[in-house]
């Protein structure tokens, strides 16, 4: 049975900071390292959830956000946490509940879409 291993998201010239940070401080990712090899291709930016799997992004100056195509991610039961975190930095996400699970929908601050996913509300 296949397992994701990485998303690599695309983000615009000189929004990578703003990224890592929305990754790490509100999100929960922990940075990773490449490796040597793979630092060789550039400057990559990688990321991990404590159950491993990565989100990498690439630098792509013609970045342009998709309207639908999105990330997923089942947050479990740290939802509300995060979605405090989204809502003091400003953001609103739009929380509907679909096949018994909260689902939030917010976007990074290079545009694209993600989609959090946590237990029923109660």
């Amino acid at each position: 049975m296949p397992t994701m291993h990485h998303v690599n998201l695309c983000v615009p010239e000189g929004s990578a900071d703003a990224e890592a940070t929305w990754l790490v401080d509100l999100l929960g990712y922990r940075t990773a390292e490449p490796g040597p090899d793979v630092a060789k291709l550039g400057n990559p930016r990688w990321f991990e959830a404590d159950d491993g799997h990565q989100v990498h992004l690439s630098v792509d100056p013609e970045h342009r956000p998709s309207g639908r195509a999105h990330t997923a991610v089942r947050l479990g039961a740290q939802l509300d946490t995060v979605l405090a975190r989204l809502e003091a930095s400003g953001e609103a996400p739009r929380v509907i509940t679909f096949d018994g699970d909260r689902h939030a929908f917010t976007k990074d601050p290079a545009g694209n879409l993600w989609e959090l996913i946590g237990p029923p509300e109660g």
